[in-house]
């Protein structure tokens, strides 16, 4: 696309962020599902590993995803059939557990993420600092979005 995209039209940047927005999340979220290991996770299993960066308490990762905890529990179950989680104590407190990859659970997790960065930066069309000042953008926008109450927990 030409970089004028849009330069007919008086649109405030607000609305030309809005517009960029959408189409990015909505390219990404239909490619997310060609984008999987075999045999195939579901969508919720994808985003667990993907929020599996170190062990974590199921609770931690329902408020990671924007779920209610019940909504882990089967996800978690699924990935520890498929031996990619196994579940610890956690050692900072040994009556709860914690969920944490297993070397199988570390190359799913890297190889979906390898998959999802790559595609992305192929869609967007943005240089590695581009992303990165686009990441900080985001996530700075994200409070609002959160107060706002469009991120509430879900059942997922």
């Amino acid at each position: 696309m030409p970089d004028d995209l849009f330069s007919n039209t008086d649109l405030p940047d607000e609305f030309l962020a809005i517009i960029g927005v959408f189409a990015l999340f909505n390219q990404i979220e239909a490619e997310l599902e060609d984008i999987n290991i075999d045999p195939p996770l579901t969508k919720m299993e994808r985003r667990i590993l993907v929020f599996m960066d170190r062990p974590k308490r199921m609770g931690v990762l329902a408020e990671d995803t924007f779920c209610i905890p019940s909504a882990i529990t089967p996800v978690a179950d699924a990935l520890e059939a498929r031996g990619f989680v196994e579940r610890n104590r956690d050692p900072k407190d040994r009556r709860a557990l914690v969920l944490e990859l297993t070397p199988d659970g570390l190359a799913a997790r890297a190889t979906l993420m390898d998959a999802v960065k790559l595609r992305f930066r192929e869609i967007c069309g943005m240089t590695v600092d581009e992303i990165s000042q686009f990441a900080k953008l985001a996530v700075k926008a994200m409070p609002g979005a959160v107060a706002a109450g469009l991120l509430e927990e879900k059942e997922c």
